[in-house]
């Protein structure tokens, strides 16, 4: 092989590999932001199926799931502010 296709695959691999450490820091933050809204997913549910005694329901949906995953127990609080408010 040439010098100059040598030196471009050295150059390809070096970008490539800093692209992939530049793209992973946001995929790590999105997979933790993922995994926080299936665990605020189930929470509700067992929320609403014990609070199904107690004649209380909450909303559960995709908005709702995101909004205690990503914001934790202050977007469960605003959930419920916003249920017992509006």
């Amino acid at each position: 092989m040439e010098l100059n296709v040598l030196l471009g695959i050295a150059v390809a691999a070096i970008v490539g590999l800093y692209l992939l450490r530049a793209l992973s820091q946001p995929l790590t933050q999105l997979g933790k932001v993922a995994l926080r809204s299936a665990v605020a997913f189930f929470v509700i549910w067992a929320v609403n199926v014990v609070g199904a005694f107690f004649g209380f329901h909450m909303g559960l949906n995709l908005a709702s799931a995101l909004t205690v995953g990503f914001l934790g127990l202050p977007g469960a609080a605003l959930l419920l502010a916003v249920k017992y408010l509006i």
